[in-house]
């Protein structure tokens, strides 16, 4: 509704300038409570989309808003899908997701993908005639084939010459190229297939021997193999030391370490070393750190900690299990805190679930919830502040009964018992796990990590050790590359190769630090935009 006012053309001017401000102000009080209702829409289609059916969606850019200062109203959450706690959370349908279709063959595979023409059937009969018939189309049958890849030697060659006026003068010759990578014959493209081969689709140097042998006719062993990588390792480790330094600029990280058997030399025996894996939950980044043992004192020399003063370079969050080391840490220096994960409480009372199931059931069904509210946020790639703001809102609440009905059960049970060493765990760990109701940027569990960790695992059980001590430092470094490949969704056999030809002994820290996945697919993506444009 507008409002016109009528005014005295002998009004005094500084009447006539209220009432001008008085619409001005009245102009922007509507336009402020039309912005008010359509936030209060977005938020309640937040809610709706949520709790309600799961054929409804919101647009995820509507996340994207200003929503400091509004809390979401609380809402009854959706009754739980058939099936109970058989599985893990993330294995679990909300429902949110359309259901899957058959994919069609253009989308199995690249468009680009070559075609080549291997023969062109006619009918007999217009074969004898072919002056009798006009053609009128085509239709035509494709079989998905392969082309084995060859091996060849890149040759450069360097002409020689004399001086046609001094011809005792030494002959004119330019200086021999540098190896792709010193103290091996091997060109980038074929280390980084061995690498990959290796450390990412888990095929073991003496296998990767034999198929060579086989396919090519080249004889490679295992033990030249296994020296080609290490010498690939080590050319490559300045690009690990720039991702290291792209990790520690961010505050809030996740940690996990997983155990990897090595070669003790001069023994013959198998020991222990440990892959400690890192991940920036800001964006991404990945590291991989080979140690011996499993001490806080491993997080120490990663992170960069002064042991005189015990402060932290700056305040930051870990998230991690519940594994005494961690605690260890940020109990020995200020400005670390730690972030616990639902995943590892879940696993415990999951495990109890067959002997105590009325008291476990409940509770599991409680957890489900929980992450039923994240997935939701990391469908919609909801914002950390959004994050926030709805953990706030419908999160808290779930934790606090969720916290009741564990604590409830102290004193019910034996601590020997699997539903005692449950609850005492998840006591335990409690004041960690709720930091990421407080955290934006936290994720509700440790899981990320450990997808990250799994790649290694598997190669473990194919090549079952590791050569030597010192071979732990390579392997970790190739893993962090590989690793940050898959984040940044780059071809890791083209990055590796394109790495191998750009690195040099003389480049310098700001080239080197260029040629880290996230800079180079960076790189990449502006050279395809110029492109397009």
């Amino acid at each position: 509704m507008s409002i016109v006012r009528v005014m005295p053309e002998n009004a005094p001017i500084d009447l006539q300038f209220l009432l001008a401000r008085i619409e001005k102000l009245e102009a922007e009080l509507a336009a402020a409570k039309a912005e008010l209702a359509r936030k209060d829409q977005i938020i309640a289609a937040l809610q709706k989309r949520l709790f309600g059916s799961s054929s409804e969606r919101i647009d995820p850019g509507q996340l994207q808003l200003d929503l400091d200062g509004v809390t979401l109203g609380k809402s009854e959450p959706p009754p739980e899908t058939p099936g109970g706690g058989e599985s893990e959370p993330e294995a679990e349908d909300d429902g949110a997701s359309p259901k899957r279709n058959r994919r069609k063959k253009a989308d199995l595979f690249p468009k680009n993908l070559m075609v080549v023409i291997d023969s062109v059937i006619v009918p007999e009969e217009v074969a004898a005639d072919p002056e009798a018939f006009i053609e009128i189309g085509e239709e035509y049958h494709d079989e998905l084939e392969a082309i084995r890849a060859a091996l060849y030697w890149r040759r450069q060659v360097r002409k020689k010459f004399v001086s046609k006026k001094d011809r005792e003068r030494p002959p004119l010759m330019s200086p021999a190229p540098l190896p792709s990578i010193p103290g091996t014959l091997c060109g980038p493209a074929l280390m980084a297939q061995i690498l990959v081969d290796k450390y990412q689709d888990h095929l073991p140097h003496n296998r990767q021997s034999n198929r060579l042998r086989r396919q090519h006719g080249v004889h490679l062993s295992r033990q030249t193999l296994n020296g080609w990588t290490h010498a690939a390792a080590d050319y490559l480790r300045p690009i690990g030391q720039a991702i290291k330094t792209e990790l520690l600029a961010s505050d809030v990280l996740q940690a996990d370490e997983t155990p990897m058997d090595y070669l003790s030399p001069g023994h013959g025996k198998v020991r222990q070393g440990y892959l400690w894996t890192y991940r920036d939950l800001e964006r991404g980044t990945v590291y991989f750190d080979w140690q011996l043992g499993r001490g806080h004192t491993c997080l120490i020399e990663l992170l960069g900690l002064n042991e005189a003063n015990g402060t932290a370079p700056f305040p930051r969050i870990i998230q991690c299990d519940g594994y005494s080391a961690y605690q260890a840490l940020a109990d020995r220096f200020r400005g670390i805190r730690l972030g616990g994960c639902l995943a590892h409480i879940r696993r415990r009372f999951y495990e109890a679930r067959e002997q105590v199931p009325e008291v476990v059931m409940p509770i599991l069904q409680n957890i489900r919830e929980l992450y039923r509210i994240e997935r939701w946020l990391r469908h919609t790639k909801a914002p950390p502040e959004c994050r926030r703001l709805v953990r706030k809102a419908n999160s808290r609440p779930l934790a606090d009964e969720l916290r009741r009905k564990i604590e409830a059960e102290q004193a019910r049970h034996l601590p020997q018992s699997k539903l005692g060493e449950a609850v005492r765990y998840a006591v335990g760990q409690w004041s960690e796990f709720i930091v990421y109701l407080e955290e934006g940027r936290l994720e509700i569990d440790n899981n990320l990590i450990e997808n990250v960790i799994r790649p290694a695992k598997l190669g473990l059980k194919n090549y079952l050790f590791i050569g030597n001590a010192e071979a732990g430092a390579s392997t970790a470094l190739i893993y962090t590359l590989l690793a940050n490949c898959t984040v940044h969704d780059l071809d890791p056999e083209i990055y590796l190769a394109e790495v191998i030809r750009r690195l040099s002994p003389t480049s310098t820290p700001e080239q080197i630090a260029e040629l880290t996945p996230a800079k180079l697919s960076l790189s990449l993506a502006t050279d395809r935009a110029e492109a397009a444009a």
